[in-house]
């Protein structure tokens, strides 16, 4: 099973708790070239690896390394959404689980917590036009919100 979710704050509470459990993830990968490159970032997000649960971090031109195996729980992470659409386009996945995306000059708020560009609304367009799933839910005990609808009248 492959949980594709993309997620500005990449691996927090929200992620190491109540995900991986509702999940049984036992494998995270993130993906996002900032993260992967800055020593720091990476070494506090690779100490906080939940017990039973390994980490990876991965630049974004690595993700063709990312395991086609959907018998392992794994999470796939990313940190922006172009990111997120390329992976999930390229592969045979039909859903993605978008989380919280900040606010910032030229977006658009869709809920408190997810503001899109208009590319990134578009990106996420055309993966729901390949019948790809994308919801938003940014805890496993919230509403599931299809992102279809609202998508399209943008």
């Amino acid at each position: 099973m492959l949980f594709i979710r993309c997620d500005d704050r990449l691996v927090h509470g929200q992620v190491l708790f109540k995900w991986t459990n509702e999940k049984k993830i036992k494998k995270i990968i993130v993906v996002d070239t900032n993260t992967a490159t800055d020593l720091i970032e990476k070494q506090m997000i690779l100490m906080s690896k939940p017990k039973n649960c390994d980490i990876e971090v991965l630049c974004n031109t690595e993700m063709d390394r990312i395991s086609h195996d959907r018998q392992k729980a794994k999470m796939i992470l990313f940190k922006d959404i172009q990111t997120a659409c390329s992976f999930v386009a390229t592969r045979n996945i039909d859903r993605m689980n978008i989380g919280r995306m900040a606010s910032g000059i030229g977006k658009i708020k869709l809920f408190n917590n997810l503001f899109l560009t208009k590319s990134e609304i578009s990106a996420l367009h055309q993966l729901i036009d390949d019948e790809v799933y994308v919801y938003y839910q940014m805890v496993p005990d919230e509403d599931v919100i299809d992102l279809k609808k609202i998508i399209e009248e943008l």
